[in-house]
């Protein structure tokens, strides 16, 4: 695989258009009238439309489309670790708080301007400053970021942090003059960065193309063209790959991954970082009472949601600080009727399940089978669907109670990501952060590496989901996808994200 193809990219995204005509999807090929294939197009069909292409607002599902335009300033290789084939070379620790890494030298952005540790600066700050940054919460522990010269970053943190090459894989490196010029709905609707491909077009609610950048860095990208379109049911993406209406469907859940591969279909099923947890919102009633917490935990049988909903293709996971696939939890909480319903001592609780319609893989079956559980223990359900932006905006604003139903998707393979997010006090979620998993947090990331750092976050683990509950863990999802005959070298990463630029269509 060529050296682009180590650089792995990140994503999440918001929910689609309720509907969108096959006729509309299939005009995105080089021939309209036929929806035959073209050997200088490849036509993906996405689940949900890009919310944004803007990667210091934006949730990381959408990466998919913008890191075939944008790169993040380090590149991750196929054991999700750090490399340095990327926008960044090399780096050192010069002492337990100053980080130095090297920039490749003569990189520009498409527009011209000097992709060089400048730009690395502002964009840095952008993402730990900006009140809009979705990664606002993981760089607090930055005191500073330097250019010296035009090659050299220098990020100096308040406190040791180990992981700080890590997260720099999820930071999407944008020009400074253009990105604030245009601000982020400008620079949305028009991205530029120094990626294998340029922004050719976006056609509102049908689809998004880029094209090939004629002055890209490093390997050329071996297809001429890249069209975007979604799609929310499962079915309908199927049924455009095997109509040729595109050339790649992504997100097949197990019904649709089988009849792929009875239509003789090339089917992709590969585990992923992406684990889908039920977050109770102990801060509030009913759960800021630790029994009814507790109950409720105890209630799921995680085995059974993925036997029963996903034919055991999917992977069942108690933990919530595992973040690499084939990992387990030193400690889960395993169902308990007997106990859950003897913590609720035979009261009727009432509780509202939010989930975003849509947005995962049978995500509906499975926010049913929780409740259905929940119900048996002794508590009373509401269900509440919600499009995907509604309930990311009513979970930052602390708007929602009881349980919400949410993918933690890691955009590196570090645990400090799911506890930065999720766990400490200023985190997105606010539901299980105290000056205790704080202080932890903080003695976590000063070690000398992951290795050491592990004890601490499996304590962290067991304090998040096995005492306070604040998290029901239940699955890890297996990503499927289905290519076209002829398409050869889609790049799918357990990190949720696409390389396309080896790809090529027979």
């Amino acid at each position: 695989m060529k050296n682009r193809n180590k650089a792995i990219r990140r994503g999440l995204a918001a929910v689609a258009a309720a509907s969108l005509l096959v006729a509309g999807l299939s005009a995105c090929g080089s021939d309209e009238s036929s929806g035959a294939a073209s050997s200088d197009t490849l036509r993906v069909v996405l689940p949900a439309q890009p919310a944004t292409l803007d990667p210091i607002v934006g949730a990381r599902s959408a990466q998919v489309v913008w890191a075939t335009v944008i790169e993040p300033l380090v590149a991750t290789g196929e054991d999700l670790e750090p490399t340095d084939t990327g926008l960044i070379t090399a780096w050192e620790r010069t002492d337990d708080l100053t980080w130095t890494f090297t920039l490749r030298e003569g990189v520009s952005f498409s527009n011209g301007e000097p992709a060089d540790a400048a730009a690395a600066v502002n964009t840095l700050e952008l993402v730990r400053d900006l009140d809009t940054s979705i990664l606002k919460s993981f760089w607090g522990n930055a005191a500073s970021f330097e250019a010296p010269d035009a090659t050299t970053l220098v990020i100096k943190t308040k406190a040791p942090q180990y992981d700080v090459v890590n997260q720099l894989g999820t930071v999407y490196l944008v020009p400074p003059k253009y990105y604030k010029e245009k601000g982020t709905e400008g620079f949305a609707s028009a991205p530029i960065g120094t990626g294998p491909y340029l922004f050719d077009a976006m056609r509102a609610g049908r689809d998004i193309s880029v094209k090939r950048n004629p002055d890209y860095w490093g390997d050329a990208a071996a297809t001429e063209k890249l069209t975007f379109s979604w799609s929310p049911e499962a079915s309908q993406r199927l049924a455009l790959l095997r109509s040729k209406s595109v050339d790649v469907a992504f997100d097949l859940p197990p019904t649709q991954q089988d009849e792929a591969e009875k239509a003789g279909l090339d089917v992709v099923a590969t585990e992923s970082a992406m684990k889908i947890v039920a977050f109770l919102q102990t801060d509030k009633a009913p759960f800021n009472n630790p029994d009814v917490a507790k109950a409720a935990a105890l209630a799921v049988d995680r085995d059974k949601i993925v036997e029963g909903i996903f034919n055991g293709k999917a992977v069942a996971d108690g933990g919530l600080l595992n973040v690499k696939p084939g990992t387990q939890p030193d400690a889960v909480v395993e169902q308990d009727l007997a106990e859950a319903k003897k913590l609720l001592g035979g009261k009727t609780v009432e509780v509202p399940i939010a989930y975003p319609a849509g947005q995962y893989t049978n995500i509906e079956e499975v926010a049913q089978a929780v409740g259905g559980m929940l119900e048996e223990a002794g508590f009373k359900v509401k269900y509440n669907a919600m499009d995907y932006g509604s309930l990311v905006t009513q979970i930052g604003g602390g708007e929602l109670d009881g349980i919400y139903i949410f993918a933690g998707v890691p955009n590196v393979a570090v645990p400090s990501f799911f506890v930065n997010g999720f766990m400490r006090s200023a985190s997105i979620t606010k539901n299980c952060g105290s000056p205790e998993t704080d202080a932890m947090a903080d003695e976590a990331v000063s070690q000398a590496d992951a290795a050491a750092a592990d004890k601490i976050y499996s304590e962290l683990n067991k304090i998040g989901v096995v005492e306070k509950n604040c998290y029901i863990p239940l699955y890890r999802q297996i990503y499927g996808y289905a290519v076209a005959d002829g398409v050869k070298d889609v790049a799918y990463s357990p990190l949720n994200a696409v390389d396309f630029t080896d790809v090529t269509v027979g």
